[in-house]
């Protein structure tokens, strides 16, 4: 049986997956020294599956800008540093990095939450789209604005991240989530 943290459990999509029995909310920032995330995880050893749902922006004025991003590049590397590296790790992307910004107008691009989440239980290994039918690939983040670029850039840097230190990982790049 697995057991799961969730970082980012403070999100809509972050609400639905602690829900689950087996899942552990990470109380961990990206602001966070590194030695709050290595001490969690160092005190909760029966992790092994990390579900990371978690961004950097602020809620009021310039939400994303170059410090937010170094945030939290600086917060993955951290967290790639403790033993999460050697867990199952499932981390929520976005097609944003496709240069698709906005909330979709077709419905069957909205998913509910709960669809969004059952993308996480599987064990596939790589990187998909959700809604799993998308069949775009093309990353081209030149038609988007600063922040919605700062935003893509971000998400991209983390896949490479995981994909680098992580050898059971799933990046899954999701549309929109009602």
């Amino acid at each position: 049986m697995k057991n799961i943290c969730v970082i980012g459990s403070q999100g809509k999509l972050g609400k639905e997956l602690i829900q689950d029995p087996r899942t552990l909310s990470c109380p961990w920032m990206f602001e966070n020294e590194f030695t709050q995330i290595k001490e969690w995880f160092d005190e909760n050893q029966q992790i092994d599956t990390v579900w990371h749902v978690a961004r950097t922006c602020r809620k009021v004025g310039l939400r994303r800008d170059h410090e937010t991003f170094l945030t939290e590049i600086q917060g993955m590397q951290n967290l790639l540093r403790t033993r999460a590296r050697h867990c199952r790790f499932v981390y929520a992307s976005s097609k944003i990095v496709y240069g698709l910004g906005g909330v979709s107008d077709i419905d069957s691009e909205v998913l509910g939450v709960q669809e969004v989440a059952k993308q996480f239980k599987d064990e596939m290994v790589g990187i998909f789209n959700c809604p799993e039918w998308q069949t775009t690939r093309h990353v081209d983040v030149s038609k988007l604005d600063n922040q919605r670029t700062i935003y893509a850039l971000t998400k991209l840097a983390n896949e490479q991240l995981i994909r680098q230190y992580c050898s059971n990982f799933k990046i899954i790049r999701i549309w929109d989530i009602l």
